[in-house]
This record gives C-alpha cells, structure tokens and sequence, in this order.
C-alpha cells in the first residue's frame, strides 16, 4: 500500500514517515500542497495524508482538486490539523475528506486511523467490482435474449410460411414438401430452446452425470446410422472408422451423445454437396501416459482464422463489431465445451487448407468427476 503524506514542516513529515513504514506501508512525501497533488496524479497513491495548514495551497485546495479529478476522486484523504476546532473540520469534511487527525497524534492513533481507511476503501472497491459485474451480466442478459429472440424468428416465420402455403394449394401438390419445410423448422425451434435450457442448466450446475462403462463400438454404431442417412441424402461422403482395438471408455453416454452429435450436426450442415465429413475413433494415450480415446471429426469446411479463437464463445466481438457463425446463436459449440471439461478431457479444433478438424481426447477413465456438474 502506498500512502502519500503531504506536510510542509520537515520534522513532523518524517516523524509520519518513519511511523508508516515502521507499520509495513510503503510512503511517498512532498513539502508542499502543490507538489503533493501533481504526485497524487502521478502515483495514485491509495490514501493521501494531507495538513491543512500549509503556505500558497492548502490541504483544502489539495483535497478540492482531488475530488475533481476522476483519476483521484476516490482515494481516502485524512486531513492533519493543528486544531480541534468544529468549523474547520466541517469544511473539510464538505470538501470530501474521510477522516481526521489532530496534532500531535500517536503513533497508534495514526496506524489504526490509516487501517480503517484502507479496509474501507479495499470493501468499496470489492462492492463496486461486484456493482460493475452484475451490470455486465445485465448487458449480457439484454444481448442474450435478443440473440435468442431473433434466433426464434426466423424458423417461426417458416412455419407460418409453409402453413400459409398448405392454405393456399388446390390440392396435394407439393404438400409434402410444405410439411417438410414446417416439421424442420419446428424441430431448429425446438433445438434451440433445448439449447438455451441446457446452457442455463450448465451455468447453474445442475447438469447430472452418470458414468458408465461403454462398449465403444456398439454404443457409436447406434446413433451414427442417422448421420450416414443425411449424409447420403445431401450428396456428401461420410467415412465412419473405428480403428481396433479400443479400450472401454467410462463416461457419461447421454452427454458424450451430446457432444459427437452437435459436431456431426454442424459437420454435416456446413460440407458442400460432394464435400467429405470424416469420423474417426482410435485409441490415445494422455499427458500423464494414461489411456485415452480420441474422437476425431473432419470436414471439408474452412472457418475463418479471425472467427477461429471465438467459435466456442456464445458471443463474441472482433475489433469492436459483433461476428457471428453461418446460423444460429453459437450455443452448441459452448455447451460442447462445457460438456467436455467436465468429463475431464481435451478439445481441440484447427482449420485450415479447405478442411475443419475437432478433436476430444477423454480419459478412459476420468477421475474427479461429480456426480453434479459444477461450474463458476
């Protein structure tokens, strides 16, 4: 803590000096009131000990110009004073000073009196740091809602479309087409929601993890028969390889589920028709020369080397302006990230040469996972 002490007579400025850094302070001096507030501006000490009595510029100008300026306006001031009188410590007090001493003082009178003021101040900065983050997380609320509103939007007014359209046909033609077109809107909607839901669950720590011990390539088999469909029907190669033999895994099949199909969603949404989505299972090792499982998903896609650092943030600005993925509110890759952190692996993503690779290495066996997500 540094505390500067303006006083212009010399015996008692380093009788203050001595007894603050006998104190554990650290001091910063000047002999005169103008000195002192060109160093108050300078150093930003955290509390100021000023006389009132000095020649030219008094601890009263001292403290006014202090209080004006927004660098210093908040740092403690105790004014020194020779005298007791009522109405010159009330100016002082209009002007702004926290606290007084009257000289001569003793050395305890002066540590407790500089202890008290610091405690307050270090309580007034931590409240106004709490004050400035519940503001944040206002703004950030406000910009949530509005992503997630304008999100909605968009698949709502295609289901009204197609409704309309169904409306509006003589007969069956094209009704088919028209109820695609509002059944794949519905389920965007309702992903969407389910998103929001589990990120809240996530930031809250009520997701539940159940461990169990998997058979990797039945458990994989199951799910990955639907992506080979899409993929077939959108015209791009999905290569599917499980390279032998693996370890069993012991995690959570419902979240890992979570993840590998959000990452083949978005595989599979963002490969051009012709393009080539590969998903790859093999067997790894960890830093700490455990056994591990890599799960490796490539596709012929290239993500910006500006957006590249932010895909996992829900929001997230470049040079001061908001940037956004292809569609959607950039939920999925952050609770993929969640997901894994808590299952105690690796997530790593790399794009380049026409080709975007995730990769999520997990312990086979994960230790310290809670029963009940945590998370700060």
């Amino acid at each position: 803590m540094n505390i500067l002490v303006i006083e212009d007579e010399k015996e008692i400025r380093q009788n203050i000096l001595g007894i603050l850094e006998s104190g554990g302070f650290h001091t910063i001096s000047a002999n005169a009131g103008q000195i002192g507030l060109q160093i108050a501006k300078e150093q930003l000490p955290d509390l100021i000990l000023c006389d009132i009595k000095m020649p030219e510029f008094d601890g009263y100008d001292v403290l006014t110009k202090v209080r004006q300026d927004p660098a210093t306006a908040n740092i403690p001031f105790i004014f020194l004073t020779a005298k007791a009188e009522h109405q010159e410590i009330r100016i002082g007090m209009n002007l702004g000073a926290d606290d007084y001493l009257i000289k001569p003082f003793r050395r305890q009178e002066l540590l407790e009196a500089v202890s008290a003021r610091l405690t307050r101040q270090n309580h007034f900065a931590h409240f106004h740091q709490e004050i400035q983050e519940l503001r944040e997380l206002c703004l950030l609320k406000d910009d949530f809602f509005c992503e997630i509103s304008h999100d909605l939007r968009a698949p709502l007014g295609n289901i009204r479309l197609a409704l309309q359209l169904l409306q509006s046909i003589p007969h069956d033609q094209d009704r088919q087409r028209y109820i695609d077109v509002a059944l794949s809107a519905c389920e965007d909607s309702c992903q969407l929601v389910q998103n929001l839901l589990d990120w809240q669950r996530l930031v809250m720590g009520e997701i539940i993890f159940n461990l169990e011990t998997l058979d990797l390539p039945p458990y994989l088999s199951n799910f990955i028969n639907s992506f080979l469909i899409r993929a077939q029907n959108e015209q791009q190669i999905l290569r599917f390889e499980i390279l032998e033999p693996l370890p069993r895994l012991v995690s959570d099949p419902i979240n890992l589920r979570r993840v590998l199909t959000e990452l083949l969603n978005n595989a599979c949404k963002y490969t051009a028709k012709g393009g080539e989505i590969i998903f790859r299972v093999y067997a790894t090792t960890t830093a700490d020369s455990g056994s591990a499982i890599t799960f490796l998903i490539r596709n012929q896609a290239e993500i910006s080397q500006l957006d590249l650092p932010y895909i996992f943030e829900r929001f997230y600005r470049v040079n001061g302006e908001r940037r956004a993925m292809k569609e959607g509110s950039g939920l999925g890759l952050a609770i993929v990230k969640k997901l894994i952190e808590q299952l105690r692996g690796n997530l790593h993503v790399k794009s380049e040469k026409g080709w975007t690779e995730f990769s999520i290495e997990l312990p086979t066996e994960p230790l310290g996972i809670q029963h009940l997500a945590s998370f700060t």
